[in-house]
């Protein structure tokens, strides 16, 4: 059998599933591995608000027949108040041992791409200071595969991110940890909305995802991780009851499965190429999962990645190409990158003093009339040391008609 190809993609999730199937369209032979088994779930941030990337891969629509709830709205609770508004599209929450299924079949309908499940890259094979194929094992079994490239789409501790020496730059510490779950049962809204709850410096959502169940989660404090997974169903729960309204909501809830936990995730980026090496996702670049970006990163990632090997086709040399890639990987991602990290940095408990105000403010119709007029000008000025705050307020109100002066 011959184990040559264009391309080997290690990880099948979704930036190195999606990479193969951009690949596979151009002609390209790639061979796809994962040291799961599928369908399997993963920790994600399953927030899915760029489907384009879906459309453009042929799984929108087979994905949102699995029975995704289409989420337009945005709700936020501070305290016994809560505020909400629409998003200026729709966004889709799928469970990854969905999502992940359904790429991995878009790239093994395309003659050129082969998908091996249950197969792990044990190294690099070099020739000449040039990655040019994995020593891999496949349910016990070594052999060898050989490529033009190899693209590390194997997470935020990547292997081949650690074989190559890629350097991290831009590096902070994970800050806060993550606990989450799928439940049922759970009281729903008049239609689906996402809830955040922010209450005691900690971060709480829901996410609603097919019809009768939703993804649960909690953003805490680090200090507190150990203690609440000793019993995390339980703590857990218990947390979760202290946010407006869902203690009765939480009634009829059942957890599926268990509650997953991390202590937190780093944030970083990466060098994303060498000779004969490419990273992608997670493996790049990772971040706090507070705001929700990180499966819509690793989207386009790959879709920029594939531009990257379309100029090589084109003649542009190598370096150039790959490059280009970090250069627009960085400069669309980076501002992601700070806006969470502020906003997970920032983040605290709030003083009596400022939750009595804003209970009062937030009831108070004559209030809201005095502050819309100048809620922008207050906004900007109040955020001045951090300008990219605003601009992407700014930036987000243009699709619902907002125009500078």
């Amino acid at each position: 059998m011959n184990h040559t190809y264009d391309v080997i993609i290690t990880g099948a999730r979704a930036a190195g599933a999606s990479l193969a199937v951009l690949l596979g369209k151009m002609g390209k032979r790639v061979l796809l591995i994962d040291k799961a088994a599928f369908p399997s779930d993963t920790l994600s941030t399953h927030f899915m608000s760029h489907t384009r990337f879906l459309e453009e891969l042929g799984i929108l629509h087979k994905l949102e027949e699995t029975g995704l709830r289409k989420v337009s709205r945005m709700r936020t609770y501070i305290g016994q108040s809560f505020m909400e508004g629409p998003r200026a599209d729709y966004t889709i929450i799928p469970k990854r041992d969905v999502l992940d299924p359904l790429l991995i079949e878009q790239a093994e309908g395309l003659n050129s791409v082969t998908f091996m499940p249950r197969t792990s890259a044990r190294g690099l094979i070099r020739e000449d200071g040039r990655v040019t194929g994995l020593h891999l094992e496949t349910e016990g079994k070594t052999w060898e595969a050989y490529a033009a490239w190899v693209a590390g789409a194997d997470g935020k501790h990547s292997n081949i991110a650690a074989w190559t020496g890629a350097e991290k730059y831009r590096e902070t510490k994970p800050l806060r940890p993550v606990l989450y779950g799928y439940y049922t049962g759970v009281e729903p809204l008049s239609e689906p909305v996402t809830e955040i709850f922010l209450h005691e410096g900690r971060i709480g959502f829901v996410f609603p995802m097919e019809e009768n169940r939703n993804c649960l989660g909690i953003e805490i404090h680090p200090g507190e991780f150990a203690d609440m997974m000793k019993a995390p169903q339980e703590t857990f729960e218990q947390t979760f009851n202290q946010f407006y309204g869902m203690k009765k909501r939480m009634e009829g809830a059942v957890l599926q499965g268990k509650i997953i936990g991390t202590p937190g995730m780093p944030n970083f980026f990466r060098n994303a190429y060498g000779e004969g090496w490419v990273l992608l996702g997670d493996a790049g670049h990772s971040k706090d999962p507070s705001t929700g970006l990180g499966i819509n990163d690793a989207f386009l990632q790959s879709f920029l990645l594939a531009d990257a090997f379309q100029q090589m086709d084109e003649g542009v040399d190598w370096e150039t190409s790959l490059d280009r890639f970090q250069s627009r990987r960085d400069e669309q991602l980076l501002p992601g990158f700070q806006l969470t990290l502020d906003y997970i940095q920032s983040l605290r408990k709030w003083t009596d003093n400022e939750m009595a105000l804003f209970q009062t403010i937030a009831a108070n119709p004559m209030a809201w009339n005095k502050l819309m007029p100048h809620m922008g000008r207050h906004l900007k000025e109040d955020t001045k040391d951090f300008p990219l705050f605003y601009q992407s307020v700014e930036g987000e109100a243009s699709s619902f008609g907002f125009r500078k002066d």
